[in-house]
């Protein structure tokens, strides 16, 4: 009886303490992460870079952040309502008159182009009567900003079907930052009413520019003239900004390397832009993946370039690889094999941080706690 008494005696001990149950290991980690995140939530309901001066503003981080906390499911982590409705206000009220997020100051653009793709998403999921005119709105916006001819881009352009950074100062025939990252990004968010057949076969016709394989309607990119290029099946990222291609040139090869981040990225686009999951450039690049195996950093980005990328983009390539593994039901040990590469990077305080990571903003804990949330849903295989 005293037994009895003094377990019942615990147990509303605990409850008193507010002490959850016992979580299977990678749903702890996910709980301890949702929770520093929500701590680090400003009172204006928005989350600010305290490492990157041109990301304090908020517009870029909070629909990113809050993208990544919103599907987790109460039994993990109870989202505050208080500090979601805050959230929701403050993205809502940073939209422009065209529906773009990340261009409050005029003297500082915060990635409008890849902060309005995750606002998009958010409204999108919260499927608020509200928020109609609001996301026809940016979903329009994201549309008129693909580079193509009516922005004066013709087809034989290397960036043509692509989305860009978003800047506001290109006249017609400009282009400005074009990669892979964002083009996914804006494909991913745009509701299927808004992405008609047009819009995905441009897209297509860029993506078949990054991806090195050989196709009729689209001449690949090369470095020399004379020299046909190396195909492997793999992507790279960018066809206009050659310093954004982290993993270089091969000169051997004629082209721009192929590594992890960017066929991960290619992947999700191509499957955005309405490709099968068995389609022939899909399975071409998941092939490249499974000769390129997952490890601490991403393949195919040598180890000896000054900017130290395969050291930068660790946390966006474990959300970027374990999202298409998910994606492509992927066989084998890859969720526990990732979460082994996570499992001893938490903070006391839940956070990640990857202290080579500036480059990518990988240094922030705010953005690396972000991917490593995304990274612990893909794994745990929680639904949006």
């Amino acid at each position: 009886m005293n037994t009895i008494i003094s377990s019942l005696f615990c147990l509303f001990v605990l409850g008193l303490l507010g002490c959850a149950k016992q979580l299977p290991p990678a749903e702890a980690q996910l709980a301890k992460a949702c929770e520093y995140l929500w701590d680090q939530q400003g009172s204006d309901g928005g989350w600010h870079s305290e490492h990157h001066g041109l990301l304090k503003g908020g517009e870029a981080w909070t629909p990113f952040v809050l993208f990544s906390l919103m599907s987790v499911p109460d039994s993990i982590y109870p989202r505050p309502a208080d500090g979601f409705r805050d959230a929701l206000r403050f993205i809502r009220q940073r939209i422009d008159v065209q529906g773009a997020i990340g261009r409050s100051d005029p003297d500082v653009l915060e990635y409008p182009n890849y902060a309005t793709s995750y606002a998009l998403r958010i409204l999108q999921e919260s499927n608020q009567a509200s928020d109609a005119a609001l996301v026809r709105l940016m979903s329009e916006y994201l549309r008129n900003q693909q580079f193509n001819e009516q922005r004066g881009i013709l087809p034989e352009h290397p960036a043509y079907g692509s989305w860009g950074f978003g800047e506001t100062t290109l006249r017609d025939g400009q282009v400005g930052h074009v990669d892979l990252s964002h083009t996914r990004r804006v494909l991913q968010a745009l509701p299927q009413a808004a992405i008609n057949f047009e819009i995905r076969s441009k897209s297509r016709l860029f993506l078949r520019m990054l991806q090195k394989q050989p196709h009729e309607d689209r001449q690949q990119l090369v470095l020399r003239e004379g020299a046909p290029p190396a195909f492997d099946g793999g992507f790279y990222f960018s066809t206009t900004i050659e310093g954004a291609n982290k993993a270089g040139s091969d000169s051997t090869a004629n082209g721009f390397r192929s590594y992890a981040t960017a066929t991960c990225d290619g992947i999700l686009a191509l499957l955005a832009a309405g490709a099968r999951k068995n389609s022939q450039p899909v399975q071409t690049a998941a092939k490249w993946l499974e000769l390129n195996p997952l490890a601490a950093t991403p393949a195919g980005i040598p180890d000896d370039t000054p900017e130290q990328w395969h050291k930068v983009l660790f946390y966006y390539h474990l959300a970027a690889r374990s999202e298409v593994y998910r994606a492509l039901e992927w066989p084998g040990n890859w969720r526990s094999d990732i979460y082994l590469l996570l499992r001893d990077r938490q903070a006391k305080d839940g956070s990640f941080r990857n202290p080579d990571g500036a480059l990518n903003k990988e240094d922030d804990p705010i953005l690396a706690t972000a991917l490593a949330v995304q990274t612990l849903q893909n794994i745990l295989k929680i639904e949006r």
